[in-house]
């Protein structure tokens, strides 16, 4: 959530955008970073959210486009979905995000990684994400005040009987 773009699109004169259109538009900056950048809400989901049809949505989303309020964004944002139900990835026009590219900071030049991670993790066992070892808070039951007792329990361990 950026509240700073939900701000600059919450206080646009109502002569650059009223309406669904506006509303649409709160709904993408309340998505969005701080500058404006990567807001990618489905159209079934903004649909869903201000109760009206997707094509009502559609309309509004193509009526922002046209008064350079939002342009098309990244969709390396959206790299990880299936293709299929891949969402638009949208930029909202907010002034700071202007002022960022006019000055040479667009998202590029923040230093900002690639939102879909490579392959790599760091990984170094055969089986990637699988954890070896899991450490076991085993309580022993006493009459007295104990303390909990951790018991490491590797998978090799606890795969023979």
């Amino acid at each position: 959530m950026s509240l700073n773009a939900y701000i600059w699109a919450a206080d646009l004169p109502l002569a650059r955008c009223n309406g669904t259109a506006h509303r649409v538009l709160l709904k993408l900056a309340d998505r969005a970073d701080d500058l404006g950048y990567g807001a990618y809400p489905g159209v079934q989901s903004i649909a869903d959210s201000l109760q009206c049809s997707t094509r009502t949505v559609q309309r509004a989303i193509r009526e922002l486009l046209d008064a350079g309020l939002i342009r098309v964004g990244d969709q390396r944002y959206v790299e990880h979905f299936d293709p299929r139900y891949r969402p638009t990835v949208y930029d909202v026009l907010t002034w700071a995000l202007l002022y960022a590219e006019e000055h040479g900071q667009g998202p590029e030049s923040r230093g900002d990684n690639r939102v879909t991670p490579g392959a790599f993790r760091g990984d170094t066992n055969r089986h990637p994400g699988v954890t070896t070892g899991v450490a076991i808070s085993v309580l022993k039951p006493s009459y007295q005040d104990s303390s909990s007792h951790l018991t490491l329990v590797s998978a090799r361990e606890s795969d023979n009987p």
